[in-house]
């Protein structure tokens, strides 16, 4: 499970939003491949998820996002998750979005833990991840840069 935040490029105006949520797909990208007509005018670029070990604190994470930045454009009716999206005033407000969500990523993929058997099995080992994520938030691609998936003609 996940949740996720993805930008919208509008294929001619340029015009751009944001989208929270979560989906059970371990690729973000694959939830968009769901009736991909919707989107055909739309470059998407997945620019951060984070894992979670249920559905319960995807969701969660989504509802906090969503309560901080709620709806605030108009799209077309038939547009998947219209009420998750969230067009920022600038790019300062952008980056700030980001770095709350990695701020929280980091947080929770902390708290995430591996465990290995030991003996003969019945034991678990914990261990913390060490390495905090670090991530440049003035680098977070643009749509000249952006490696797309043209989900124009897929299959739902």
């Amino acid at each position: 499970m996940k949740s996720y935040i993805v930008e919208f490029t509008h294929r001619v105006s340029g015009d751009t939003f944001l989208k929270f949520g979560h989906t059970t797909f371990s690729d973000v990208a694959k939830r968009f491949e769901f009736s991909p007509e919707q989107y055909q005018d739309y470059y998407i670029q997945v620019l951060a998820s984070i894992k979670h070990t249920s559905i319960e604190e995807a969701k969660a994470v989504e509802s906090e996002f969503l309560k901080k930045y709620p709806k605030n454009l108009s799209l077309p009716r038939n547009f998947s998750g219209i009420t998750e999206t969230y067009k920022p005033e600038d790019k300062q407000e952008r980056v700030k979005i980001l770095r709350e969500f990695y701020t929280l990523k980091e947080r929770v993929e902390k708290k995430m833990v591996t465990s290995e058997d030991i003996n003969d099995g019945t034991q678990k080992r914990f261990i913390d991840k060490e390495k905090p994520l670090h991530f440049d938030f003035w680098k977070v691609p643009k749509p000249d840069g952006w490696i797309n998936k043209d989900i124009r003609g897929l299959k739902g």
